[in-house]
């Protein structure tokens, strides 16, 4: 590692401050904790892609002639700016991991931001159980490695956190969109359309702004249906999107986990249980097939949580700014990967792009049925004066 990759450390290092690390000892553990494990992550997939390859490879070494030849997003977008950074500082493969690393480990903190925020704006204590979601292996081992996962999760994060207090926080939201369009720019629609529609279905909204934000959502969804079709099959080095998903269907790291099996020709059903739950446990190969089942078990614990408290879930959403961005975002591109995911290893990666809304949700209605217990053995509580109201609503649905 050269003074290039303890840069990308030094990046991480810098979220000291915006983690509130010292608040607290919990805090300051909790901070330590993520960056080892994301940390480690990255040098687990480092290590991986030294024996086995990958198509983070592709993006060090450029093995097609991408840079100065061919211009463009996503996978075009990576390759270039890896080797625009490589041809005037340098850098071993690792330091490049390092780099992207730092990308990933930032879209926790906004995770985890957000987190923080939802409990202190109901009263609740900031060390929770919740917490520990931040340490889903998927989280890290993804978005630790060169490639299009650490920005588009960062990305994701910062549109998240960003719409917990849009007036405050809206260029954070505007920076969001930008990676998220550069990477993917159909990440950056659904983004865009999960914001008109959740704005849509403000009761205070006009009807001439509701009409307005209507045609630019469904707008939104046709170019989004236009890119997906263009873009996710076949491989034509010509196109940058092309070009990523032969790749990513190609990953040697997903298909090492189960992830190869293909779910070509299935019903939609069974795409949207392969794209949320599997591998598990019967179908996946070798360590990480059984670490990612692991997860999937954890989700899945999620959605049965969400399910026994819909009538929460709804009204949290129903009256809440930024919980129904969540749910609005975590549906469309849930909805959009199952239909065009091919195999299990390529849902592996992309579901991460909709974890930072999912797992604010669920912490949201977490959080408001703690607050309604509490409600009712101490009406009293101080929880409910003095906080600063993000969003309308938000305490209304306790």
């Amino acid at each position: 590692m050269t003074i290039f990759g303890l840069l990308g450390l030094l990046i991480s290092l810098a979220g000291f401050r915006f983690a509130r690390a010292m608040e607290s000892r919990s805090r300051l553990v909790l901070f330590v904790m993520l960056l080892l494990a994301h940390v480690g992550a990255a040098v687990a997939y480092y290590l991986y892609a030294q024996e086995f390859g990958g198509d983070v490879a592709m993006y060090y070494n450029d093995p097609y002639g991408v840079y100065g030849q061919i211009s463009g997003l996503s996978t075009a977008f990576v390759i270039n700016f890896v080797q625009f950074l490589k041809s005037y500082f340098g850098g071993s493969f690792l330091d490049y991991f390092m780099l992207f690393q730092a990308m990933g480990f930032w879209g926790i903190l906004f995770v985890m931001r957000t987190f923080d925020d939802i409990h202190q704006e109901l009263g609740q204590p900031l060390f929770k159980y919740v917490y520990l979601l931040l340490f889903l292996p998927g989280l890290h081992f993804w978005t630790s490695a060169i490639g299009k996962d650490a920005p588009l999760f960062l990305g994701v994060a910062m549109c998240t956190w960003a719409v917990f207090r849009p007036r405050s926080r809206y260029l954070i939201f505007v920076a969001g969109i930008v990676i998220t369009l550069v990477i993917r720019p159909h990440i950056a629609l659904i983004a865009l359309s999960a914001l008109s529609l959740t704005v849509l279905f403000e009761p205070r909204t006009r009807l001439l702004v509701r009409l307005a934000l209507l045609v630019m959502a469904l707008a939104a969804v046709g170019m989004v249906a236009g890119l997906v079709q263009n873009s996710f099959y076949g491989l034509n080095l010509s196109n940058a999107d092309s070009v990523s998903d032969f790749f990513a269907t190609k990953s040697t790291v997903s298909e090492e986990s189960g992830g190869d099996i293909s779910i070509i020709g299935a019903s939609f059903p069974v795409k949207l249980f392969s794209l949320l739950f599997r591998p598990f446990f019967l179908d996946a190969i070798g360590l990480l097939g059984y670490v990612a089942s692991l997860e999937n078990v954890m989700l899945l614990g999620i959605f049965v949580l969400l399910m026994r408290r819909s009538g929460t879930a709804l009204a949290v959403a129903r009256r809440t700014l930024f919980a129904r961005f969540c749910l609005f975002f975590f549906v469309m591109l849930t909805i959009l990967l199952a239909m065009v995911n091919y195999n299990v290893g390529l849902g592996l990666r992309q579901k991460m792009m909709m974890m930072p809304t999912l797992l604010v949700f669920f912490a949201t209605v977490r959080a408001v049925r703690a607050a309604r217990r509490q409600a009712v053995y101490d009406p009293g509580a101080a929880a409910y004066a003095g906080a600063p109201v993000a969003t309308p609503g938000y305490r209304a649905a306790i």
